[in-house]
């Protein structure tokens, strides 16, 4: 499974598991969970701190060990995670290219056309 961790990313990423104390074999968890309302909006995706199950993934990028279940892996094969701190919003982003919401952009849900 391919993750992209940015340089913002994996910094604050260090900072927290630092002040949470996130020992081996604990990791940060990536999970994908259905979207709201609509059906075609795809899955919104989370992270946790968390212990691995039998059956995760285990992924180290930048130094950070993430764990993903495998029904998670398919959503989350190729995405991206970075930082941002702008007036608008501070926090993580996870982009997924490969997650049913990137193949849904035409479907036309709650009425606003964006297309």
């Amino acid at each position: 499974m391919a993750l992209i961790v940015t340089d913002a990313a994996a910094e604050q990423l260090g900072v927290l598991v630092v002040e949470h104390e996130i020992a081996d074999p604990q990791g940060l968890r990536l999970f994908a969970r259905s979207g709201g309302g609509c059906a075609c909006s795809g899955p919104a995706f989370g992270m946790t701190i968390d212990s691995p199950a039998e059956d995760d993934e285990v992924i180290t990028v930048n130094g950070i060990r993430f764990l993903v279940d495998p029904l998670s892996a398919g959503n989350l094969d190729g995405a991206s995670i970075d930082y941002i701190d702008d007036v608008m919003r501070k926090g993580f982003t996870i982009e997924a290219p490969n997650s049913a919401a990137a193949e849904g952009a035409a479907c036309g849900c709650g009425g606003g056309g964006h297309h």
